[in-house]
């Protein structure tokens, strides 16, 4: 399941995942994205991760994933990735070097300060 929407007068986008996500979930999760990009030109996401299955995506959409990545990289300037798994967060703290945009790893209880952090500047 995933649910994303854009969190109101800020260009904050929150993204829930949980379970699996359909292609057409996948879709519109970047509809919604396609869309904030153009309204705001620079988003911040708020991603919240619960348990997933594996692959969390459809195969097919995997390359869409990346593809969307890359095309859109410098458009996002923060991400708040709250999770509870340990790798998820090890892999926020590894890979944050690696991008322009700020990564920051946050606990399932933390979630309240990761909306802080997205908004802290605005």
């Amino acid at each position: 399941m995933i649910d994303v929407k854009p969190v109101p007068d800020t260009n904050i986008v929150e993204i829930r995942f949980s379970g699996s996500v359909t292609a057409e979930e996948f879709n519109h999760a970047l509809e919604v994205f396609e869309t904030a990009i153009r309204e705001h030109g620079k988003i911040k996401v708020l991603e919240v991760i619960g348990q997933l299955d594996m692959p969390p995506i459809p195969w097919s959409k995997f390359w869409d994933d990346v593809k969307f990545s890359i095309e859109h990289m410098s458009a996002f300037t923060h991400a708040a990735v709250v999770a509870d798994q340990d790798w998820i967060r090890a892999w926020v703290r590894a890979f944050n070097p690696l991008f322009k945009a700020e990564f920051k790893a946050f606990k399932q209880a933390e979630l309240e300060e990761a909306r802080q952090w997205l908004r802290a500047g605005m």
